[in-house]
């Protein structure tokens, strides 16, 4: 569950950050302004209260009948093979964890972006591209490239964000200890088994999504770890 909400997470995180990145790049300012209004809030609220607030707010903000069909979903079908609906709980939590890491791709993005030369956006502009297609096909591939390790960081952050969902009863690895530690007392060895585990997910984050990126070409040898094979 744990692997689950984070992949949601880090996938719905990067959508967002994207998006929130091309409104805050744009000349707009009823599009830049609500965007660096809605990452300044929240990078500044506390990711807990955010999801309670998804998870015990839908309800009033979405409507009971939108609530209710959600529960009652009981997944895809197709064939023999079944696909089981995602509980409301992973689904408030995989939703509130990508939001509040979009905020933080978002700034990592912005960061990559005025890391890229301002001759670059010109030099494009110059050839005939349009600001959008300089922004898409010149700007933003070079500043994924200069953003790729930081993201990495965030990625990781949010894999341990993931332990606050069990505030909102999603059954991940947390809240899995905390369920072990209650029935045993074993509370040392159950916490201990779940803090290796998180470690031992991250390290292995660390250890290949950089080795993936080197082979793309997005980052070079002397960028992986000290001492880290090629």
């Amino acid at each position: 569950m744990t692997l689950l909400v984070s992949a949601a997470a880090i996938a719905g995180g990067l959508a967002i950050g994207l998006l929130l990145t091309a409104l805050r790049a744009s000349a707009q300012p009823w599009l830049h302004l609500p965007a660096r209004a809605l990452v300044a809030f929240l990078r500044k609220t506390p990711l807990l209260v955010q999801l309670f607030f998804w998870y015990f707010g839908a309800a009033q903000l979405l409507g009971e009948d939108v609530v209710g069909a959600i529960i009652g979903w009981g997944g895809i079908a197709v064939g023999a093979w079944r696909l089981p609906a995602p509980s409301f709980e992973f689904l408030a939590a995989a939703f509130g964890i990508a939001l509040y890491a979009g905020a933080f791709f978002s700034e990592e993005l912005r960061a990559g972006i005025r890391a890229v030369p301002r001759g670059q956006r010109e030099a494009a502009l110059s050839l005939g591209f349009t600001p959008r297609a300089a922004f898409l096909r010149v700007v933003l591939p070079q500043a994924l490239r200069v953003s790729a390790l930081p993201l990495l960081g965030q990625c990781a952050n949010t894999i341990k964000n993931t332990s606050l969902a069990m505030g909102i009863g999603l059954a991940e690895l947390a809240y899995s200890a905390r369920q072990v530690e209650t029935d045993t007392l074993l509370a040392f060895q159950a916490f201990a088994v779940a803090t290796v585990l998180y470690a031992g997910v991250i390290l292995l984050l660390q250890w290949v999504a950089p080795r993936v990126l080197r082979r793309l070409g997005w980052t070079s040898t002397s960028t992986l770890p000290d001492g880290a094979p090629a």
